[in-house]
């Protein structure tokens, strides 16, 4: 979005919201957050983050400590979680085991009080829409885990919810039907233009399915970002660390050359690196470096060379990872391609690695 650009109309604010279970420790903290209308926003953080009790405020089953929520410029307070129109999909699906499929879809309607007989029609095009329009007489202990959550999917948009909210919808499942569900997701989130706000610690589910990231840690935002700008340009330690893999290298920094800094590593070694924060001479950093962007031999132009031991080969399939010994640290991975000459070196083996100093990254530590 260029600068130019207005914002777009938030449908969620979240307004310096706290969220405060014993009075003491806050799991949210001062939180501020606009949830654009029509896009996919995924919560993302490890366990004890904050994340749920966030989506769970929105929700309407956690009340604030302090703070605002509003939804469409109405604010949510005293307003209970069934009258605030939105749609809730669980990792445990939530279906009524006495009730057929389509009598799961038709319940929110009738709660809603919408007219008997578009009922039938409206339940038929919802389980059309999540390929499942042939098993509306069946019981969800009938159906497989992954129609399960297609029919929990479909029972959260049959009524047409301004806003749906999914937490860990997939942490049920298996990895190859998860992947398959995070595409199904997204295609209907592309087809319909709902607004989702989506909940998970699993960072590549969170790349793959979202328009924006909120990236959660000892209740705050450390950052909020487009995917590919989470991974090339994390604002701190903390997401450059969860999101993708990624080597750390402890040091401070030796000097500034504009948006380049030079480290220097706990064993002497100076590794140049681009600067994400204004960092002073002498402050403690993490130098973060992809594995992919790592690369093995002489290479001409690159600012970054050092002498390398072989620790472990590990074979993946079409790719191989090598932990290395680099600059003090006998934790460096890095990626290559399996028919790669080095993914048969053997433990011990001397080589070279080599990176650009654009590719790698001198973080500050995480907020808190």
């Amino acid at each position: 979005m260029s600068p130019t650009t207005p914002a777009p109309d938030p449908i969620v604010t979240f307004s310096r919201v706290r969220k405060s279970y014993d009075g003491r420790t806050d799991v949210v903290k001062s939180l501020d957050l606009d949830l654009h209308r029509g896009e996919f926003l995924t919560l993302l953080g490890p366990s004890g983050s904050g994340k749920t009790t966030t989506l769970m405020m929105l929700a309407g089953f956690e009340e604030p400590t302090s703070g605002s929520i509003t939804l469409d410029g109405r604010r949510l307070d005293n307003v209970p979680a069934h009258r605030r129109g939105i749609g809730m999909v669980f990792q445990n699906y939530a279906l009524f085991p006495h009730m057929s499929v389509a009598e799961n879809l038709a319940f929110p309607l009738q709660m809603h009080g919408s007219p008997r007989g578009e009922i039938p029609a409206r339940v038929q095009r919802a389980l059309d829409m999540v390929r499942l329009g042939h098993l509306g007489d069946r019981r969800p202990a009938q159906l497989s885990g992954g129609q399960q959550q297609r029919v929990a999917l479909a029972r959260a948009l049959i009524y047409e919810p301004k806003l749906v909210l999914m937490d860990e919808p997939l942490g049920a499942l298996d990895k190859q039907l998860r992947e398959q569900m995070q595409l199904e997701i997204r295609h209907l989130h592309e087809n319909l233009g709902v607004t989702v706000v989506y909940v998970t610690h699993d960072q590549s589910e969170a790349l793959t399915m979202s328009d924006r990231i909120a990236v959660f840690h000892h209740g705050v935002i450390q950052q909020l970002a487009r995917p590919v700008e989470l991974y090339e340009r994390p604002a701190n330690a903390f997401v450059a660390s969860f999101i993708g893999e990624n080597n750390r290298l402890e040091g401070r920094i030796s000097g500034r050359d504009g948006a380049l800094c030079r480290v220097r590593m706990s064993d002497g070694t100076q590794v140049l690196a681009s600067a994400v924060a204004d960092l002073s001479v002498d402050a403690p950093v993490i130098v973060s470096i992809r594995p992919e962007r790592v690369g093995i031999g002489e290479r001409s132009g690159a600012a970054n060379r050092f002498d390398a031991r072989v620790e472990e080969t590990i074979y993946l399939g079409d790719h191989c990872k090598l932990r290395l010994s680099v600059a003090g640290s006998d934790a460096f991975v890095v990626k290559i391609d399996s028919a790669d000459p080095a993914a048969r070196m053997n433990r011990g083996d001397a080589m070279v690695v080599t990176w650009p100093a654009e590719s790698c990254l001198a973080l500050p530590p995480a907020e808190r």
